[in-house]
């Protein structure tokens, strides 16, 4: 199996089936369909306008995209006509997050954490949080500042004890979809 195919594997495992990614395509089959080749896009992109960095192991995998001018966006305009475009009826979904997450990302100059995925099998180990810590000992001898959306309480506690701080109130998705809560980290 390649690399790519590994971390995509572990965003699949770690995000295909979370209380997010449900409110966005709530027939599994579907959503699964759609989040692999979704993966396959944004780590494509990442690797072109930002970075992918996981462990020898491949079971945490982080994607950053570079936000020096504007929000970043995680795929380049094929990949999001592309991504409707699988979404199909659910699409408006994706339009509706892109577009309140858009309104609400920071202006000035930052690393953005796209996602952070850990394999299920260790998550709660402490493997997610050593892999997030090297990205961010990075970005703080760089003097960049970091943003992200954490998609859950329990990661939102986890980025706080990062040194992240919430930014502004929480994003709460329409049609009884679950909060997000922005976080900002100045560089340290």
């Amino acid at each position: 199996m390649s690399t790519e195919d590994v971390r995509v594997r572990t965003l699949l495992r770690a995000f295909g089936d979370d209380v997010f990614a449900r409110w966005l395509l709530p027939e599994r089959e579907h959503r699964h369909h759609v989040y692999r080749e979704w993966f396959v896009m944004a780590l494509a992109q990442a690797g072109a306008a930002g970075r992918v960095i996981s462990g020898a192991d491949d079971l945490a995998v982080q994607v950053w995209l570079a936000a020096r001018t504007a929000p970043p966006s995680m795929l380049d305009d094929a990949g999001s006509e592309r991504l409707l475009e699988l979404a199909g009826h659910r699409a408006h979904r994706f339009r509706e997050f892109g577009a309140m997450s858009a309104e609400r990302h920071p202006r000035e100059p930052h690393e953005y954490l796209a996602l952070i995925g850990v394999d299920p099998a260790v998550q709660g180990t402490g493997i997610g949080a050593r892999e997030l810590r090297g990205a961010l000992r990075r970005w703080d001898a760089e003097g960049l500042p970091s943003y992200l959306e954490a998609s859950s309480a329990r990661s939102r506690n986890l980025y706080l004890r990062l040194g992240f701080q919430d930014h502004g109130d929480p994003i709460v998705l329409p049609d009884g979809g679950p909060s997000l809560y922005p976080m900002w980290r100045p560089a340290g």
